[in-house]
């Protein structure tokens, strides 16, 4: 009879291990299963919040905000934390937390069973541990930071939020290129990414089967003590639910902390920046001033920079004809660079208005009024691409038209440079990818020289793109450009007044406002400030 009942006894017990060891099991491989596309999530997600923050400033149409210091410390912060997997951190926060609490309860009450059960939950929890963080650091890394092409995505997203690049990406169009270069680096690596998430499952599942192991031995420790009569079958129910709650609470809790990231203040700051609106407002009314006899006016403008007192410009009023070079000449902080800030629509006048054939230029579409002008900046963008997508930066609709490539480097003195390349067009220009080769500062100048030759609009502004050249090489290459800019309008910046002779009118600025107007002779017979400028230099030089 006493056998008979022991028998049943045993028999309920290992029906109900039984059905307790598939339960603990099915429920043990679901949380690594959901930890790994858990993070093929997270990846998207770091890829996506990438995109946008690139997307979002290619809409951000002026400088506004790029040249406020604040707004570009921000940027960086989001830039920087954008490749740190941001996660929600309250459900993660909240979820460590509570499965700590859990976990370190029942470990406690196994506690009371004997000691090694707690011991055994935390040294078969060990390699679980150290694998999660090893493989998640891994993915990391294989994302970010080993990976050629992740310094790559880096790169291309820096070019679209850094202040360095954004008036050529703007002027030019470049948002796309540079997302779609963006993409196709994602995409290629990827696959890597993933390779790395189904090790982590296959990993984890084979840590939990090592953990069930210990685990089992424990619970058939206990149907043991049960059926010597030391534990009744209630003490079993309570052993079971706790130490299955106790395995499944800390393995939730070293998975889950291992995504935790303090990313609340970049969330706000990130949501902060898709909120942004541009400052200039594009218009609406179409533009092309290719077969047009236009005029440029400058009527009662005055501009000052956003949190400054400071007017930057005075009262300009100015009249420029198709086809007329004009110099723009005046001291450091005079305006020059300003007023062709206000031209192209960087940034609209505080006052007065600027007029192309007598309409307001905020009422053009501000993009078909950019294709209209071509500008190669003092501090224009040396990118770390091919020579041909360096040139094509100018625009990128005639990157495969040899011809028109071809003409701009020899139109840009390009010929010696590339003759030294040893990829030619397709060499990789700059350090920072493999295989590339640095140019010289005078080279780089050509680069930039050749984009607007291949660029091609009807108005042309060169703000002191020579700076670095001796003036005989300035003065040549303003000399050889308005020959070959012949019927396009063209606005020389310089510092160097030996060079601007040759301009049909030269416009003098003096802190922020125009104190002379006239071509070179006029200026010097006038005997003003101009005249006080030259004979300054000449005797510097001298």
């Amino acid at each position: 009879m006493i056998d008979e009942l022991s028998t049943g006894v045993f028999t309920n017990l290992m029906i109900f291990f039984l059905f307790w060891l598939i339960a603990s099991f099915l429920s043990s491989i679901i949380s690594p299963i959901e930890m790994t596309f858990q993070g093929l999530l997270t990846d998207k997600l770091i890829y996506n919040i990438n995109r946008q923050l690139m997307e979002k400033s290619s809409k951000l149409t002026d400088l506004y905000y790029f040249e406020d210091s604040k707004f570009y410390d921000d940027i960086q912060v989001i830039e920087q934390e954008a490749a740190w997997r941001p996660v929600n951190l309250m459900v993660f926060a909240t979820s460590v937390i509570r499965n700590g609490i859990s976990g370190i309860s029942m470990l406690f009450l196994l506690t009371g069973f004997h000691p090694l059960i707690s011991l055994i939950i935390l040294i078969s929890i060990l390699p679980q541990a150290f694998v999660s963080y090893r493989l998640q650091r891994e993915a990391f890394e294989t994302m970010v930071d080993r990976s050629p092409d992740s310094r790559k995505l880096r790169y291309y997203s820096s070019v679209m939020l850094s202040k360095e690049h954004a008036k050529e990406v703007r002027l030019f169009k470049l948002s796309s290129f540079f997302i779609n270069k963006y993409d196709q680096v994602y995409n290629k690596i990827h696959q890597d990414i993933k390779n790395v998430r189904y090790k982590q499952a296959i990993y984890s599942i084979l840590l939990v089967l090592l953990g069930l192991i210990g685990i089992g031995f424990s619970f058939w420790w206990v149907i043991e003590q049960a059926i010597n009569g030391i534990f009744t079958p209630g003490d079993i129910l309570v052993f079971s639910s706790s130490i299955l709650l106790a395995r499944q609470s800390l393995s939730s809790m070293i998975e889950e902390s291992s995504l935790l990231y303090d990313t609340l203040l970049y969330m706000e700051k990130f949501f902060n920046f898709l909120s942004l609106k541009p400052i200039v407002n594009s218009g609406t009314k179409e533009i092309n001033l290719n077969d047009s006899d236009y005029e440029i006016t400058f009527h009662n403008v005055s501009f000052k920079y956003p949190k400054t007192d400071r007017y930057s410009l005075s009262n300009i009023n100015l009249n420029i004809k198709r086809g007329e070079k004009i110099a723009l000449v005046g001291e450091n902080g005079a305006g020059k660079t300003t007023l062709i800030k206000l031209l192209t629509r960087f940034y609209d006048p505080t006052e007065g208005t600027i007029h192309i054939n007598g309409v307001n230029i905020s009422s053009y579409d501000i993009n078909l009024l950019r294709d209209n002008i071509s500008v190669v900046f003092q501090d224009f963008s040396k990118f770390n691409l091919t020579l041909r997508e360096n040139i094509a930066i100018g625009d990128l609709t005639k990157i495969d038209r040899e011809a028109e490539i071809w003409k701009a480097i020899k139109n840009s003195n390009l010929n010696q440079v590339l003759d030294k390349l040893p990829n030619k067009l397709e060499q990789m220009l700059g350090k920072i990818f493999n295989g590339g080769t640095e140019l010289s500062g005078g080279e780089w100048q050509k680069v930039a020289l050749a984009r607007a030759f291949l660029r091609d609009s009807p108005i042309v502004i060169l703000d002191e793109p020579t700076a670095s050249l001796d003036p005989r090489s300035e003065h040549e290459v303003f000399q050889s450009f308005i020959k070959l800019s012949k019927d396009k309008t063209v606005f020389l910046i310089t510092h160097r007044l030996s060079s601007v002779k040759m301009a049909d009118k030269i416009v003098v600025l003096k802190d922020g406002k125009i104190v002379e107007v006239g071509s070179h002779s006029e200026l010097i017979k006038k005997q003003g400030y101009y005249f006080e400028l030259y004979k300054l230099q000449a005797e510097n030089m001298g």
